[in-house]
C-alpha cells in the first residue's frame, strides 16, 4: 500500500503503523513510549499527526497505515502541541540543561561530573548524549518550559541488585513494564499511585528481588531516559570501543555488544542485530565485567616449591610443567579440558592429549550432553531421532510441552520463544515446576514426582484415553493432554531432563508422545560450546579422545593416575590428587590452590574464537581485550609446552588456521567462514531416520512428590547460575549462588 506523509509517498506493508511506515522510509516522528519490541501504548502522545480528512489528532504509533491517506506530522499546530505535552512531562523531570541556551557549549564538563548519587540535569546523568528526551527536545525545538517545576524529591532505590532506580527522571513511558510482561513473560513492574504520584516499580513495599525479578535488563535497555541505570557503570567514564562476543554462561548464543576503554570493559549489552534480537540474561548482562576483571583472577604462573605455591616468570612454570609431565606413563596421564571453550582451544586440547602428552585418559568437563543423549539412543534403537533446533520454531507451535526443565534460567531465549507463542495463543503445558510469572502461572502444571519416566507414560496414557496411572494427578494430565493433541507440540528438554538413570528410556516415551500428536522434539544444550564440542571430540578419534569423565573420576577415585593436567571443572580432589597436578585456568579454585603448577589462561573476552549454540550457529569473533597479566590462550600455551615435549609445529599458536583444519575434519563445518554474515551459517546435523514408536516396557509406579530437579551429572551442575551473587568461577564462566 501507498500513503503520503509530509508530501512524499511512501510504502507500507499490511499492518505497519504511520509510525513504522514512516521510519522505514527514513522519516522522522518523535516518540517516547514507543519501541519496536513492544505493542502499541500511544501514553506519550509525543507522536500526534494530522491526518486529512479527519477530525482529531491521531498517534502515530497506534495508527494503522492505511492505502492513500495523507499525513502531516510538522503542521505549526502539531508542533505547539508537542511542545505543551512536552512541558508537562518535564514539569516533573530535571529540564535546565534541556533548555538552556549554553547546552552545546559545556561538553567538558560532561564527562567530569557523572559520579554525583543524584541527578539534577543532563550533566549529572549517565545518560547524557544517549538520552532519547534529549533527542525529542531537539528535534521537537523546545527552548523553555513556561510550567512550574515541581522535582519529585524520591530516594533512589538501590536496593536490588545490578542497577538502580531513580524515578525523579521517570516520564511514565512504560517501556520498562511493557517489556517485562510482554517479552520477557515476568510482569514484576506495574504503574503505582495515580495521577501526580504515579510511579513505575513492583509491588508496593516490595523490592525487585522479592518480587521474581530476574534482572535480566531488558527494562534497562528500554528506558529512554537514566531513570533505570547500571549501578556499577554509573560512576564509569563512556565507553571509547566497542566490541561485540558469543555470551559463553548458557548454550543459547546470544551476542554481546562489549563498550570498552583501556582494555576494560564498562559494560555488556544485547547485540539488536543477533539471534537474541536485543535481549539476554543475569549472566550476560550484568556479569560479564566482573567475571573478566572480578576478584579471583589468575594473572600470573606458580610452581610450588616447600609446599607453597610461588610466582614464577611464565617460561619457568612451562618447563616446571614439562618435567612433572614428563615424570608420569601416559597410559598413567588423564587430561581434563573445559567443554565450555572456543572450538579452536578444544581442538588444540584433542590434539595435545593425542600427539604430544599420548594421554591415557581425555575428557571434556562439564559433561555429559545432550547430543550424547541423542547419539546413545541412536545406537540403542538403529535410527536418529528426527529433532527441531531451530529457537524461533519454538515461537510458532500451537502448543508445548516443557519436560522438567528451568527455561528462563538455562535457556532464555528459548523462555522468550515460549512467551512469543503462548501470546499468539498457544497451550503451555509444565512437567514439573511452572516458571514464575503469569505464562507458567496460566500453564498446566504436571507433577513428575520421582519418577519422570512414569509421567510419561501417564500423560500419553491420558492421550490414549487409557486410565492414568494415578487418580489423584488424573485431571492434570487428562488436560495437558487435550491441549497438547489439538495442537501439535514443541516439546522441550534438555540433558538434565535425561539425566535419571532411566533417562534413555525418558526419551523413548518423550518421542512416542511426539509421534501421537504430531509434536516435534527440541532438545536444549546447556553447555556454552555443547554441540560444537560434541561435533568436533566425534570427528576426532584416537586414543583416549573419547574418554568418559566419569572414567577419569573413577581413575582419581582409585589413585589411577599419576599426573593430572586439569583445564577443566571437578570437584576438589583433597586427598586424591595425583602426584602432578598441572592447572591450567582463569580463576583460583580449591584444585588450583593445591597444584604443582598453575599457568594462568586468557577468558572468552582476550581469547576468542568459535562457538556453536544449541541451534548449531556457528559464530566467531575476534578477542575484546588484551589478557590480562600473563594470561595467554589456551592454544599458545598448548603450543609452548608441546614444543617442551618434543612436539613442536604440529600445535601452533595460529587460530585461523586451527578454525580452518576444524572445518576440513567436522563434516558439518565443511563450508563455514567466520565471515559469514546475514542468516549465519549452522552446524549440519545428522540424517534423521524413522525409528517409529519405541516399544517401551511398563515403568515402575510412581508415587505422586515435589518434583525433583534432575541436573547433568557434572562439576559444575551444583553450581549453575541459580541467583545474583557473584561468585569467582572456572575458566570466567561465572558462577552466582541463590541470594537469600
Amino acid at each position: 500500500m501507498k500513503l503520503t506523509i509530509d508530501e512524499r509517498e511512501v510504502e507500507a506493508r499490511a499492518g505497519q503503523t504511520i509510525l513504522e511506515a514512516a521510519r522505514s522510509a527514513g522519516l522522522s516522528i518523535p516518540s517516547l513510549c514507543d519501541h519496536p519490541d513492544l505493542e502499541p501504548f500511544a501514553g506519550c502522545r509525543i507522536c500526534l499527526v494530522e491526518i486529512a480528512g479527519r477530525k482529531d489528532f491521531a498517534p502515530a504509533c497506534a495508527t494503522a497505515a492505511e492505502d492513500g491517506i495523507v499525513v502531516r506530522t510538522r503542521t505549526p499546530e502539531i508542533v505547539a502541541l508537542r511542545k505543551s505535552i512536552l512541558s508537562f512531562i518535564l514539569a516533573q523531570h530535571p529540564y535546565a540543561c534541556l533548555v538552556c541556551p549554553e547546552k552545546k557549549t559545556c561538553d567538558d564538563l560532561k564527562a567530569t561530573i557523572r559520579k554525583t548519587g543524584e541527578v539534577t540535569g543532563c550533566v549529572l546523568c549517565h545518560q547524557n548524549g544517549a538520552c532519547e528526551l534529549q533527542k525529542v527536545a531537539d528535534e521537537i525545538g523546545l527552548e523553555r518550559v513556561d510550567l512550574p517545576a515541581v522535582y519529585r524529591g524520591q530516594e533512589v532505590h538501590r536496593e536490588d541488585p545490578f542497577f538502580d532506580r531513580d524515578y525523579n527522571l521517570c516520564i511514565l513511558c512504560g517501556r520498562c513494564i511493557r517489556i517485562c510482561e510482554q517479552v520477557r513473560g515476568a510482569a514484576v513492574l506495574s504503574f503505582l499511585h495515580r495521577g501526580g504520584r504515579t510511579e513505575v516499580g513492583p509491588a508496593p513495599g516490595r523490592t525487585l528481588l522479592e518480587s521474581g525479578c530476574r534482572f535480566c535488563g531488558a527494562c534497562v535497555d528500554v528506558c529512554p531516559t537514566g531513570a533505570l541505570v547500571e549501578r556499577a557503570v554509573r560512576p564509569r567514564p563512556a565507553a571509547t570501543s566497542a566490541a561485540e562476543i558469543v555470551c559463553p554462561f548458557c548454550g543459547q548464543g546470544c551476542v554481546l555488544t562489549l563498550g570498552c576503554r583501556k582494555n576494560e570493559i564498562n559494560d555488556a549489552r544485547p547485540a539488536v542485530a543477533a539471534p537474541n534480537r536485543g535481549q539476554a540474561c543475569v549472566k550476560g548482562r550484568f556479569l560479564v565485567r566482573a567475571a573478566v576483571a572480578g576478584p579471583g583472577r589468575i594473572l600470573g604462573s606458580y610452581v610450588r616449591r616447600n609446599g607453597r605455591l610461588e610466582p614464577v616468570p611464565f617460561d619457568e612454570a612451562l618447563e616446571r610443567a614439562a618435567a612433572g609431565l614428563r615424570t608420569a606413563t601416559p597410559e598413567r596421564t588423564a587430561l581434563v579440558y573445559p567443554s565450555q571453550a572456543p572450538l579452536e582451544d578444544v581442538y588444540a586440547f584433542l590434539e595435545f592429549g593425542r600427539e604430544a602428552l599420548e594421554a591415557g585418559s581425555v575428557a571434556a568437563s562439564p559433561s555429559p550432553d545432550v547430543d550424547a543423549a541423542l547419539e546413545a539412543f541412536a545406537a540403542r534403537h538403529g535410527a536418529a531421532l528426527p529433532v527441531e533446533r531451530r529457537l524461533e520454531e519454538i515461537g510458532r507451535a500451537g502448543s508445548i510441552l516443557a519436560w522438567n526443565i528451568d527455561l528462563p534460567e538455562d535457556h532464555p531465549l528459548a523462555w522468550l520463544e515460549v512467551v512469543r507463542a503462548v501470546r499468539k495463543g498457544a497451550d503451555f503445558v509444565v512437567a514439573g515446576t511452572a516458571p514464575a510469572g503469569p505464562v507458567g502461572r496460566d500453564a498446566v502444571a504436571l507433577d513428575i514426582g520421582p519418577g519422570a519416566e512414569a509421567a510419561a507414560a501417564e500423560l500419553a496414557a491420558a492421550l490414549s484415553d487409557r486410565p492414568a496411572v494415578s487418580k489423584r494427578t488424573r485431571r492434570a494430565f487428562d488436560l495437558a493432554a487435550s491441549k497438547l493433541a489439538l495442537r501439535a507440540p514443541a516439546i522441550l528438554f534438555d540433558a538434565g531432563s535425561l539425566a535419571d538413570p532411566s533417562g534413555l528410556e525418558l526419551l523413548g516415551r518423550l518421542w512416542n508422545l511426539a509421534l501421537l500428536v504430531g509434536g516435534r522434539l527440541f532438545p536444549l544444550a546447556r553447555g556454552s560450546n555443547e554441540r560444537g564440542v560434541h561435533a568436533l571430540s566425534r570427528a576426532l578419534p584416537g586414543p583416549g579422545s573419547r574418554k568418559d569423565l566419569e572414567a577419569v573420576r573413577d581413575g582419581l577415585r582409585a589413585g589411577a593416575f599419576e599426573a593430572l593436567y586439569l583445564a577443566g571443572p571437578l570437584p576438589d580432589l583433597a586427598d586424591r590428587k595425583p602426584p602432578f597436578l598441572l592447572i591450567q585456568d582463569t580463576h583460583w579454585s580449591r584444585n588450583a590452590e593445591r597444584a604443582d603448577v598453575v599457568l594462568p589462561a586468557a577468558v572468552f573476552a582476550e581469547a576468542g574464537g568459535t562457538w556453536v549454540n544449541t541451534e548449531g550457529r556457528v559464530r566467531t569473533y575476534a578477542p575484546a581485550l588484551a589478557g590480562r597479566g600473563s594470561a595467554r590462550p589456551d592454544g599458545a600455551i598448548l603450543a609452548a609446552l608441546a614444543e617442551r615435549l618434543g612436539h613442536p609445529g604440529r600445535l601452533g599458536a595460529d587460530r585461523a588456521a586451527a578454525l580452518r583444519e576444524i572445518c576440513g575434519r567436522v563434516p558439518g563445518l565443511n563450508g563455514y567462514r567466520p565471515d559469514m554474515t546475514g542468516e549465519g551459517f549452522f552446524l549440519a546435523g545428522t540424517p534423521a531416520g524413522a525409528p517409529g514408536v519405541i516399544p517401551l516396557a511398563a515403568p515402575a509406579r510412581r508415587r505422586p512428590g515435589r518434583p525433583r530437579k534432575t541436573l547433568a551429572a557434572d562439576a559444575t551442575a551444583e553450581e549453575t547460575l541459580r541467583g545474583f551473587d557473584l561468585v569467582a568461577g572456572h575458566r570466567g564462566y561465572a558462577r552466582t549462588r541463590r541470594a537469600r
